[in-house]
């Protein structure tokens, strides 16, 4: 290539922004050979555009020149008029929106203005230059919760502008864009809300202020955060007083932040979140005897990612009431009533007798005698004519009372004389 007069190639193209226009085909050229011929300094190329310099004809005939040009797309090898530069003082054309590394011919004649031309100047064949290369540097940072972490080194071609991040699953043949990234200078990205730990694909192409994207960068892969596995191992209590106790194996991961439980009055119910917390232990305080939970816990990792729940749920339930004792007798021995029963439990550790005098028909008092260790028992000081209703309870040794037996009634009458 001849040397360049202009400083820049950017120059040139700021330039020539109005001085050519399409021109008028004609059939066969006419020369005019006493016409000056184009004398071309030199060429530049870039991989979109080729640029060409000259020197102004100062022959007063001459009223712009005519550019050639072979079409690579056709397997055509002649020349067609491609341009026309309007005035003979212009020195430059630049020809654009061409294909990279791509050939093309041309060559040059100036025109009167009856359309008449020069002899042609030296033909020259011109390859536009390759597409550009992609970013030096590009690699991931995986195991990131839903997510991958792409960073790469700047593109160092200041036409740089723009880069286009890709995407590929690996079930899948088709990349995805995933996003423009504008500014040359931005070296990374984080692509959100993917799946638990799945492969993912990524490579990256840089794009110029003019459109033209680069190749491909290499691949990398990510693979992202899995969940924590299910919690294993739950053991839940069925014997202690108005609670259940939870307990279960840590989970393996390390960076386990916390663990849900959740629970539902029914196996096949709905499992409403019920508590956070830190331990492997948990101790379910229920007002409630032989109460019926069922649970499910997970663990949470520290980016709080939550693993599954259990399909069966643990069973756990509060300490059951003793079994209700049976009442055998009530009888009246001079003004006392005498009581026995039996016991249906062997939990059982004392009794409670309720005694419930009817003072009218409206008003009673109830008195609850407790801690009694036979299956007889006295009560004395009955009131004559006054009407009596007996129960027994057992208790164990958690104070947990059975459910009463059925009342009995009883009638201290004042003997006849």
């Amino acid at each position: 290539m001849k040397q360049w007069i202009l400083p820049t190639l950017a120059a040139t193209l700021l330039f020539l922004s109005g001085c050519t226009q399409q021109p008028t085909p004609t059939a066969e050229p006419q020369i005019d050979p006493t016409l000056p011929q184009v004398n071309v300094n030199g060429h530049l190329e870039t991989m979109n555009s080729i640029a060409f310099e000259w020197k102004p004809l100062k022959d007063p005939r001459v009223e712009g020149y005519f550019v050639y040009r072979s079409n690579p797309q056709s397997n055509e090898k002649s020349l067609s008029r491609h341009a026309k530069v309007l005035s003979r003082f212009a020195s430059h054309y630049t020809d654009t929106k061409l294909t990279p590394n791509t050939t093309y011919v041309y060559r040059f004649s100036a025109y009167n203005e009856k359309m008449q031309e020069s002899s042609a100047s030296k033909t020259f064949r011109v390859t536009t230059q390759p597409v550009l290369a992609s970013v030096a540097f590009f690699d991931s940072i995986g195991n990131l919760p839903r997510m991958a972490k792409l960073i790469w080194r700047p593109h160092d071609d200041a036409s740089v502008n723009a880069y286009i991040l890709e995407r590929q699953e690996v079930e899948k043949a088709e990349w995805i864009k995933v996003a423009t990234i504008k500014n040359r200078l931005q070296a990374e990205y984080i692509d959100q809300g993917l799946e638990d730990n799945r492969v993912y694909k990524y490579r990256l192409r840089a794009v110029t202020f003019d459109g033209i994207q680069s190749t491909p960068s290499d691949l990398v892969k990510v693979v992202t955060k899995p969940l924590p596995k299910e919690v294993q191992n739950i053991q839940a209590s069925t014997d202690q007083p108005r609670k259940i106790t939870l307990n279960w194996e840590p989970a393996l991961e390390k960076d386990i932040a916390y663990y849900n439980i959740y629970r539902s009055s029914t196996s096949g119910g709905g499992y409403d979140y019920y508590v956070k917390l830190n331990e492997t232990r948990f101790v379910d305080e229920i007002d409630e005897d032989g109460k019926n939970y069922f649970y499910k816990i997970t663990a949470v990792d520290k980016d709080g990612l939550e693993g599954p729940k259990q399909v069966t749920a643990i069973h756990g339930s509060t300490l059951d009431k003793p079994t209700t004792p049976t009442l055998l007798d009530a009888v009246v021995d001079n003004n006392a009533a005498v009581l026995s029963w039996k016991s249906n439990d062997s939990r059982t550790a004392s009794y409670t007798v309720i005694k419930i005098t009817k003072e009218s028909w409206l008003n009673s008092t109830k008195k609850e005698i407790t801690g009694i260790k036979s299956t007889t028992y006295t009560v004395g000081d009955l009131k004559p004519d006054t009407a009596y209703q007996f129960q027994v309870m057992a208790v164990d040794a958690n104070n947990i009372n059975s459910k009463p037996t059925k009342a009995v009634d009883v009638l201290f009458s004042t003997p006849n004389r």
